[in-house]
């Protein structure tokens, strides 16, 4: 943070810019009470309604929990204190005392157990010395001291000794002395541990200077000692109106300061809380209306001014605590406003607001431009306002030019030194010249007519002398110098080879040609001597000689191969090689450039109309950016209104001040402590997050899938960036966000590794944090139960494959046997018609009527081999598996034996049978015993009347086949082949046939086919 002058304020106060947390940003109450850093780096803050921790961007609160016992006693604290083993202790505002564990989260009680039981009910405070020895002051009662093995608090009588009735309200080491300092309300004592003497007034008995000199002075409290062995403390008597402040040089023996009053700095009621010393040296007091720091050469005190100014000051009632932190850093902690952070030692920018000389008011106009001056003063130019001369502390000092009155109002968009070194010219508005000698310190004024009273907001001179004039809304113009005196009024012309109305900067490059940065045109490249365009950029053309916008703003001659162009952004022009090159600014920026400067360093400032940044060309991805909260009070810059010192500092102008400041001093903090994993949550459960850390694994189960990991630089100036990534998650460094937290939602299983690391100003980053992270699979992603299921699978496939294996044999033997019992059929009825036709040839000529019968055997033969072979080729058939395709066929049968034998054949068939699929085993051979007793009724039985039935009785097909033909003797055509053909194709399927017969009643055929 930044210092900042303001010449409204009065010179005992001192106006800081201030970073402000208040409830809205986490801030557990608006009163704070305490405040600590810890070894990490992390800020404790107790409060009276928790107590908090604050990593730079988030606070976490731990508050007192009914119930448990490991929770703070109460929500009020008074006083944090860290103690030389790095311990947080805690003193609540009922007095009860504990360590609070910082790792677990967890506070441990500590008993109190004074002499006087009315110091249970006395405020008190925490003190140590260069012992470790841990203190707690009872106030206007006793000093008690830590007793670790037995966990208390005891009296420190014996180790401490008081003179009777000098109730001790203040307490410090003399540290390498063995001396104590002690304030009472009679006085002040010192107490030697070395030879275990008490001196005090009336009582010195070591001749110590300091009784001798202020030992008399009661109701000390509070002391401070510093680094420089001056004492400091406060005396506020009872029946005086306000306390007194005194210092004592106990090297020197001398008083620095005795009842020293802030009676009048502050001018209401200030009651005086306590002191510290920065490590700069400063002194610092607060308390009640009271916040200031000591000058050491005026020997005084400064106010911080109280009261709201902008979003960067401080208001306070109370300010309870004050501490700096490892940055130098101050936080302040108020009674009703919160905490605010500063740091005065950071006073990088001075803002010079001008006064309005009508109105002797702070002036409202723009600065528009500056130029160094003689004797290391600086000329200043504002809108409405006129010129104004500052000294080189910028402050205002007469403006001594002849021809410019003191007190003038001019307009001055530009000022220019001339190739002579003394000659400096002015643009104005409207549009004439200013010529100012610095020698002579006289300026004259030219009007310019073909101007046409536009106003000149830039000049440039060539090396020839002539003047370049760049104007709002006539464009560019050249005076041509042909006479030693200067005339205006001729040799003036406009550069048709321009295309703009508004320039807003000119200047020339090493092979002097003149660069024109136009409003609306770009950036022309002008031959100085022909007048002619050598180049002209825009938004067009090749893409490495693009602007990113038309609005060129501002040019900077960086070096001889390099010139920075304002225009949508940064663009690097070559002039060698006439190419652009862009550099983007980060979309969290605007992208207009109001003005740019080079410091000697080779950073680039520049300023937009919200703040300034720097920048390195060579490290194009890094902008630090300073605004308000940096100390700038008016960050709305201005087009064109910069300019560079002799001294290295740099100037730039704003709606209605100018900045000033050396680049040279502005401390980036180089130097960055490790990245530390501020919090872990699992799916937004947090987790002990020093418990994680101790392991070199974290473990985590696989419903904890989704992660937060929260981080901190624990650096509180905000001039460092945060960068992680997720190996086997993301591929590139990611930059945190202003929350600092790395968020991933869902992770697969597996191990991963979080690295982290925070990068300064330069781009370089400090060592990696790393966090080694694995999520267990579910027992279904295991590579065991992957296994599993592929032996599952393999066992399953075998399995299936087995029973093809199995249906390919059965279909196999299934073939087999139709075949065979094919080619047995075929191969008896072949030799049937062999023989028959072997017969019939010896009776063709000898028996006629017998010729004929064996022809018609033949012929019976040949059909039953044919009807055979054509069954088996039905059977085959895959679309007939159903009964309802059997029962087509044996009714075709039917048809043919009706046809041949007139037989009536009637089929009664269930509705619920119809549907059931058979084997093609089943199929066949249940078709092949119901044509043969279709056969034998119809032909040998001679039946007139054949039934044939199918019946589904679960798990059973049953086919009957009644006649009423001539029937047969069952037991004497038992062994006929017709019969044996029939049973023998039963079995073949697990079938029970069974044959009735009665001679003149008929046949009934019975076949039970189980599914």
């Amino acid at each position: 943070m930044c210092l900042i002058s303001l010449v409204c304020l009065s010179q005992e106060e001192r106006q800081y810019a201030f970073a402000h947390y208040s409830t809205d940003k986490g801030l557990a109450g608006h009163e704070v009470k305490s405040i600590v850093q810890d070894k990490a780096g992390y800020l404790w803050l107790g409060t009276a309604t928790g107590l908090q921790r604050f990593d730079g961007t988030r606070f976490i609160t731990y508050y007192h929990r009914t119930n448990d016992p490991t929770s703070i006693p109460e929500n009020h604290i008074n006083q944090l204190f860290l103690d030389k083993k790095h311990n947080l202790w805690l003193l609540t505002v009922s007095g009860q005392v504990g360590i609070f564990d910082t790792k677990h989260f967890r506070f441990k009680p500590v008993a109190v157990q004074p002499n006087k039981k009315s110091s249970l009910f006395t405020d008190k405070k925490f003190y140590t010395d260069s012992r470790g020895n841990l203190y707690l002051l009872c106030f206007r009662s006793e000093l008690l001291v830590y007793n670790e093995k037995e966990n208390r608090f005891v009296p420190t009588s014996q180790l401490l000794p008081l003179p009777p009735k000098w109730p001790i309200i203040s307490f410090c080491e003399e540290a390498g002395t063995g001396k104590y300092i002690i304030g009472t309300d009679s006085g002040l004592v010192v107490y030697n541990s070395h030879t275990s003497k008490l001196s005090y007034k009336d009582h010195n008995t070591e001749q110590e200077p300091l009784i001798k000199e202020l030992g008399h002075v009661g109701y000390v409290a509070p002391l401070l000692l510093d680094s420089k062995h001056r004492l400091w403390f406060i005396s506020w008597h009872p029946n005086v109106g306000t306390p007194s402040m005194y210092c004592y040089d106990l090297y020197h023996d001398t008083i620095v300061l005795k009842k020293y009053s802030f009676l009048p700095l502050v001018k209401e009621y200030h009651e005086p809380g306590g002191m510290i010393e920065q490590k700069s040296g400063t002194i610092w007091i607060r308390g009640t209306n009271l916040f200031a720091s000591f000058l050491e050469k005026e020997k005084k005190f400064q106010l911080v001014h109280n009261g709201y100014v902008n979003d960067q000051s401080i208001a306070y009632e109370m300010v309870h605590d004050l501490k700096e932190d490892r940055e130098k850093n101050l936080w302040v902690a108020t009674s009703n406003n919160g905490l605010y952070q500063f740091n005065p030692s950071r006073e990088y920018f001075l803002n010079v607001r001008h006064i309005n000389r009508t109105k002797n008011k702070p002036g409202e106009g723009s600065v528009l431009s500056f130029m160094p001056d003689q004797n290391g003063t600086v000329l200043m130019g504002a809108w409405g306002n006129g010129i104004y001369r500052y000294d080189s502390s910028f402050a205002n000092v007469p403006l001594n030019i002849k021809g410019i009155n003191e007190n003038n109002s001019l307009v001055v968009w530009t000022m220019v030194q001339g190739n002579d070194g003394r000659t400096v010219w002015m643009g104005t508005q409207p549009g004439g010249l200013y010529k100012y000698d610095r020698i002579t310190k006289t300026a004259t004024y030219y009007e310019v007519p073909a101007l046409e009273k536009s106003t000149v907001r830039q000049i440039a001179e060539d090396r020839n002398g002539n003047l370049w004039i760049g104007t709002h809304t006539r464009g560019l113009y050249k005076y041509t110098k042909k006479e030693a005196a200067y005339n205006f009024s001729r040799n003036v012309e406009k550069c048709q080879a321009v295309d703009a109305r508004t320039i807003n900067a000119l200047c020339f490059d090493k092979a002097g040609n003149l660069l024109v940065a136009t409003s609306s045109n770009g950036v022309y490249v002008v031959d100085a001597n022909t007048n002619q365009t050598l180049h002209h950029f825009t938004t067009d053309g090749p893409a490495n000689q693009r602007l990113q916008h038309l609005d060129a703003t501002a040019i900077c001659i960086y070096s001889d191969t390099a010139i920075i162009i304002g225009a949508g952004g940064i663009n690097v022009y070559n002039p060698q090689q006439q190419t652009i090159q862009p550099i983007r600014i980060p979309s969290s920026l605007p992208n207009d450039v109001a003005a740019i400067e080079k410091d000697r360093n080779g950073y680039l400032w520049i300023t937009q109309s919200t703040g300034l940044f720097r920048l390195s060309p060579n490290k194009k991805n890094i902008f630090i950016v300073f605004d308000r909260v940096d100390g700038i009070m008016n960050d709305q810059f201005v087009v064109g209104a910069s300019t560079g010192l002799p001294d290295g500092r740099l100037l730039f102008g704003s709606k209605n001040q100018f900045i000033v400041f050396d680049p040279h001093k502005i401390d980036l903090v180089d130097s960055l402590p490790n990245v530390a994993i501020a919090g872990f949550k699992v799916h937004n459960q947090s987790l002990l997050v020093d418990s994680l850390l101790s392991l070199k694994l974290i473990e985590l189960a696989p419903h904890q899938n989704g992660i937060t990991i929260e981080l901190a630089s624990l650096v509180f100036q905000p001039t460092s960036i945060i960068k992680y990534k997720l190996e086997g998650i993301d591929k590139n460094w990611k930059r945190a966000d202003v929350l600092s937290q790395a968020v991933y939602p869902y992770l697969p299983p597996g191990t991963y590794t979080f690295l982290a690391q925070s990068e300064n100003s330069e781009g370089v980053g400090n060592n990696i944090t790393r966090l080694t992270i694995k999520i267990k699979p579910h027992y279904w992603q295991t590579w065991w139960f992957f296994g599993l299921i592929v032996f599952v699978c393999l066992g399953i496939f075998l399995w299936f494959d087995k029973l093809r294996l199995q249906r390919i044999k059965a279909t196999e033997s299934v073939r087999n046997r139709i075949a065979a019992s094919l080619t047995e059929d075929m191969s008896n009825s072949l030799s049937s018609i062999n023989i028959t036709s072997e017969l019939a040839k010896r009776k063709i000529d000898s028996d006629t009527e017998r010729t004929r019968e064996y022809i018609d055997q033949i012929s019976d033969s040949s059909n039953r081999m044919v009807q055979a072979m054509y069954d088996m080729v039905w059977s085959i058939n895959p679309e007939n598996d159903t009964l309802q395709h059997t029962v087509d066929r044996m009714k075709a049968y039917a048809a043919e034996m009706e046809t041949m034998y007139s037989p009536s054949i009637i089929f009664q068939v269930d509705e619920q049978a119809k549907e059931l699929r058979l084997t093609m085993e089943n199929r066949y051979e249940m078709l092949s015993i119901y044509k043969e007793a279709v056969y034998n009724a119809a032909r040998h039985a001679q039946a007139k009347y054949i039934e044939v039935s199918l019946q589904y009785k679960s798990p059973s097909l049953i086919l009957c086949v009644r006649d009423d033909g001539r029937g047969f003797n069952v037991e004497l055509v038992e062994l006929s082949r017709g019969l044996s053909e029939m049973r023998r194709r039963a079995g073949t399927i697990n079938a029970k046939l069974t044959l009735k017969s009665e001679i003149n009643t008929g046949t009934t055929v019975r076949l039970v086919i189980d599914q």
